[in-house]
């Protein structure tokens, strides 16, 4: 009897083992199936024709400030690239400072020999009128004349020097400004820093003449014109060529290279105006983004060459009538960027 029942346990516990099994084995069927027929989430980065594309959607483009704008025709000018240095106006100054000094001494010494003169004068006459002065007062009188006659001609060649010196570093323009013209506005606006002066050498070998305007790059990618002064009566110890002084209203330290952009006669270029706040950087260069469709942009290399004001110019790789992306750019870097959902976040290769 207790073997019966013993035989209808185990039975018993057989067959709910075996229920037990398919019950989680259909469990695990139907999620399996449920995820297949689930769809893939849609790819936000994306390499199209060797552009990355980024994939956004129209809410996120609203929330996130992402805006574009159509890119305009634009020409540019055929231009030669020239370098230039920003000046050191301090010697300058300290020849100035010389020079006033020069100048007052010799007025000083100027009018200590007109005095001494009127005494000379006044002994000789007196001398040769049955000698009512001595000899020896007479010579003495003649002596100092001669001696301050010699102190101001030898003040008068320290200002001529000073002068000449003026204008072997920088030119008889700017010896002018800082030396003759004691109101000379020109002058005063270099020294309140609301002008530098540049020295531009231009190419070895090239005919172009300096011109009266030109344009300077400086790091934003912006341009800022430039007016001649003179030519340069010292060259670039580095490049060789013929050098001329600009001056521009630009904060830029002393010291500092320019790149120098100089108009020349030929045909003009037809392209397009990237504005600047289009431009991203990423690896050491600039990129733009261009609206593909209503969410997807791809990221482009902008040139560096053609810098203009407001942007850079592009003859190629771009057209317009393209929509480029002015506001929110950067975001869109950021995006292309972002580690894949469950990844590890590092980019480097040594993490593979």
């Amino acid at each position: 009897m207790n073997s019966q029942i013993n035989t209808k346990r185990i039975a018993l516990a057989i067959l709910l083992t075996c229920l037990s099994a398919i019950i989680v084995w259909l469990w695990m069927q139907g999620k399996r199936d449920a995820g297949a027929a689930t769809p893939a989430a849609t790819q936000q980065v994306a390499i199209v024709n060797g552009v990355t594309v980024v994939t956004l959607d129209t809410a996120t483009q609203t929330q996130s400030g992402i805006r574009t704008e159509p890119l305009s025709a634009a020409s540019n000018r055929a231009e030669t690239e020239a370098y230039g240095t920003v000046l050191d106006l301090q010697p300058l100054i300290d020849l100035r400072m010389r020079y006033s000094l020069a100048l007052a001494d010799a007025e000083a010494v100027r009018a200590t020999a007109a005095a001494s003169r009127q005494e000379y004068e006044r002994n000789r006459l007196l001398y040769q009128d049955n000698q009512n002065v001595s000899l020896k007062i007479y010579k003495a009188s003649q002596a100092v004349y001669l001696s301050d006659q010699a102190r101001s001609a030898a003040a008068a060649l320290n200002v001529q020097n000073i002068r000449a010196s003026a204008r072997q570093q920088f030119g008889e323009t700017l010896a002018r400004w800082a030396l003759v013209d004691p109101h000379s506005s020109e002058f005063e606006r270099l020294l309140q820093r609301q002008e530098v002066l540049l020295r531009v050498t231009l190419p070895p070998g090239d005919s172009i003449a300096a011109p009266a305007r030109i344009q300077i790059g400086i790091n934003d990618n912006r341009r800022l014109p430039a007016y001649l002064v003179s030519p340069s009566p010292q060259s670039d110890p580095v490049m060789q060529g013929s050098a001329f002084i600009y001056r521009t209203a630009a904060p830029i330290a002393t010291g500092s290279n320019i790149a120098a952009y100089l108009p020349t006669a030929g045909q003009t270029a037809r392209g397009v105006l990237i504005p600047a706040g289009a431009i991203v950087w990423y690896g050491g260069q600039p990129w733009a983004y261009l609206q593909i469709s209503a969410e997807r942009f791809g990221r482009y290399p902008v040139a560096q060459q053609s810098p203009m004001q407001g942007g850079v110019f592009m003859s190629e790789g771009f057209k317009p009538g393209q929509r480029v992306v002015v506001s929110g750019a950067q975001l869109l870097l950021s995006e292309e960027l972002k580690p894949p959902p469950g990844g590890s976040g590092c980019k480097d290769p040594e993490c593979d």
